[in-house]
């Protein structure tokens, strides 16, 4: 009897995780995606595990720590009408942390890769890391996902795409549809456009070339009628491999995660920023100690704000650099940046000290290293050696030069 009656609530407690509500409904309907989706074991499995109270609590935590980084990706959503599902991209990719492990990591709040940075013209180089600049960053994963929306149609194959790549979707889902339809038709399965369809799938498959030629085959098929079903790859994933593993549960975490905060369960995701951002152009070579002095902002909480900045010092190579600081903080920035001076010195190319100011006339002091000579420091500074001037020390018994000795680089 309590046999019976446990298998009863179990159904009706599984039966109701699964009822879906209006708002449940909105979030499917958001990425384009049936609201037979849930039905799926593979999303039911996903999605028992990310509602057990566990689970809920320990992203619930991260979001609470990340209230500022969660409002610039918020804001990126409304000003780009994006899916309120991308929200959780981050939240997967990151758990909301700017940072980068390593040069050829991914990086940021997007954990994007340096190939696809320079694809999305983010800067990066030993001075800039642009990936892990909260808002470009956020703006171009944003311009990214809206790039494959218009190709491949549906926003939750933009958001698969960006796991595993556009080319892997096309491909993917076109064989998918192909199959499908021949499963239906056996009897064209030797007509000659579906082996030149495949054709041209195995050669994209080996080379990763002619990327337009599957839009096009794909856009052919649905014309004659062959209808894509995600319902039909999902099953015959684990056979076909159509699309990674990885990317299928992907999706399925961030519906998860959609419909639980619909359902209202992460009660930190509304929670307020400590201040918003303003955006400033910072004139090139000051130091960012002297910025964050002048502002009167704690100088680690300052570096955090602005981690695209990998030195310490503002780049060179740009009259202004866009910096992050406080929106409460901009009224002292406008009043004390024009007394704020820029370094005299940036250290460059293994601790070899040149002048950042190209067109001071000041003269410029040179400390003397192992195996400099009088020729090699004028080459170096691009002076002849009339024009470098010994600074008279306490033993001037020898003329000749000591590692530490001064010179006087007169650039005029």
């Amino acid at each position: 009897m309590y046999k019976i009656l446990f298998i009863i609530l179990l159904f009706v407690s599984t039966s109701f995780a699964y009822k879906l509500n209006d708002a449940d409904l909105k979030a499917l309907k958001e990425l384009g995606l049936e609201s037979s989706f849930v039905e799926q074991s593979l999303f039911k499995e996903i999605f028992d595990e990310y509602s057990s109270d566990e689970k809920i609590s320990y992203y619930d935590n991260l979001l609470r720590k990340s209230s500022l980084n969660m409002q610039i990706v918020k804001d990126e959503i409304e000003k780009e009408n994006l899916p309120s599902a991308v929200f959780f991209i981050p939240l997967i990719e990151s758990s909301f942390v700017n940072q980068s492990k390593s040069k050829n990591s991914p990086a940021g709040l997007w954990q994007i890769i340096p190939q696809t940075a320079k694809s999305l013209r983010l800067r990066v180089d030993e001075s800039i890391d642009e990936r892990l600049d909260l808002i470009k960053s956020t703006d171009a994963a944003g311009s990214y996902l809206k790039k494959y929306h218009v190709r491949l149609k549906k926003w939750y194959l933009a958001l698969i795409a960006y796991t595993c790549g556009e080319g892997r979707v096309i491909e993917g889902i076109t064989r998918a549809t192909i199959d499908e339809y021949l499963e239906q038709n056996p009897q064209i399965v030797d007509d000659i456009s579906i082996r030149s369809y495949k054709n041209s799938l195995d050669n994209y498959k080996k080379t990763k070339q002619g990327l337009s030629d599957l839009y096009d085959i794909f856009d052919s098929l649905q014309r004659k009628g062959y209808k894509f079903s995600f319902s039909y790859l999902i099953a015959n994933n684990d056979k076909n491999d159509y699309l990674p593993s990885k990317s299928l549960d992907y999706i399925s975490k961030i519906v998860a995660f959609s419909i639980l905060s619909e359902r209202d369960e992460f009660k930190s995701i509304d929670k307020k920023a400590k201040y918003e951002l303003a955006i400033v152009k910072a004139p090139n070579a000051l130091q960012l100690k002297s910025i964050a002095n002048a502002i009167s902002m704690n100088y680690n909480e300052f570096k955090n704000l602005n981690k695209h900045i990998k030195k310490e010092i503002l780049p060179t190579d740009s009259k202004k650099y866009n910096i992050y600081i406080p929106k409460g903080k901009l009224d002292s920035y406008n009043q004390k940046i024009a007394i704020i001076r820029p370094s005299k010195e940036v250290v460059v190319n293994n601790s070899k000290q040149i002048n950042t100011n190209k067109n001071s006339n000041k003269p410029i002091i040179y400390t003397i290293k192992k195996g400099d000579t009088l020729e090699s420091i004028a080459k170096k500074h691009n002076v002849s050696i009339k024009k470098l001037k010994l600074i008279e020390r306490k033993d001037n018994k020898s003329k000749l030069l000591k590692i530490g000795d001064k010179i006087e680089i007169i650039k005029s």
